[in-house]
């Protein structure tokens, strides 16, 4: 996150905070390259929004052809770059695709945005598709839709960071079409666990009715903006603060040392 706000145009953040969403699986050592070399090329085009409106497709190719991260080559990323330049060209911003009155309805919506948009300029990239199904499954797992079940991790943390008030200065703020109490927390590995160990939920893997059910708990602590107490719990794991286990040292210390039913 700390990528994005180096912009200070909300035109520029929408962009760069969806690039650095969808990167966000796995290690963020491992990750966190990647989306600077993407920003790093559209800055040389004036920012996300400047370089994504006038993407020179043979310099993307020269610079971010070779790109490999885990599911992600190269020409997902060209494919994401135009796509979002179609949406861009048709809606005005991301924000302006993303319609709805609740959060399955704003991510589906711009879900499908990208997919119908990549689906009418793959030919540009060598990708020939007439359905969602046939993109590539790299450019696929960037488009999870709620309606699948998913969890929607990336996605729930994009919409977090557009609508969340930059309260604590991770957040920004920047999209009005829902409020911070229609927000679910991002379920990955370390949110599981620890709500796990909370009694938030008994599931042990992520979906989105998952998401539901921990936000619902979270809700009845602060109905306004439950998502707030996403990022204590994700860091517990993140940082390697919980052992994932009962362990002497490391629990004590921990302020949810009461209340976790970790054995």
């Amino acid at each position: 996150m700390g990528a994005v706000h180096r912009y200070s145009d909300p035109a520029d953040q929408e962009l760069a905070g969806f690039i650095a969403a969808s990167f966000a699986y796995g290690r963020v050592a491992s990750f966190q390259p990647i989306i600077d070399r993407v920003l790093a090329f559209l800055d040389e085009g004036g920012g996300p929004r400047a370089g994504i409106e006038g993407l020179d497709l043979a310099a993307a190719h020269d610079s971010l052809g070779d790109l490999v991260y885990r599911f992600n080559r190269g020409q997902d990323m060209l494919l994401l770059l135009l796509a979002l330049q179609g949406v861009l060209q048709e809606h005005g911003s991301l924000e302006g695709a993303a319609q709805g009155e609740s959060a399955d309805q704003v991510m589906g919506s711009l879900v499908e945005a990208l997919l119908s948009h990549a689906m009418k300029q793959g030919p540009l990239v060598g990708v020939q598709a007439s359905t969602p199904q046939e993109l590539p499954r790299g450019y696929r797992y960037w488009m999870t839709h709620p309606k699948s079940g998913s969890a929607c991790k990336r996605l729930t943390m994009y919409l977090r960071w557009m609508i969340r008030p930059n309260t604590e200065g991770l957040d920004l703020g920047i999209w009005r079409q829902l409020k911070p109490a229609q927000l679910l927390i991002p379920v990955d590995t370390h949110v599981l666990r620890t709500a796990r160990f909370l009694g938030l939920s008994k599931a042990k893997t992520g979906s989105w009715r998952v998401a539901e059910e921990i936000t619902g708990w979270l809700r009845k602590m602060d109905p306004v903006d439950p998502v707030r107490y996403d990022f204590a719990i994700a860091h517990l794991g993140i940082s390697g603060a919980c052992k994932g286990k009962r362990d002497p040292e490391a629990c004590p210390p921990c302020p949810l040392d009461k209340v976790c039913g970790a054995r």
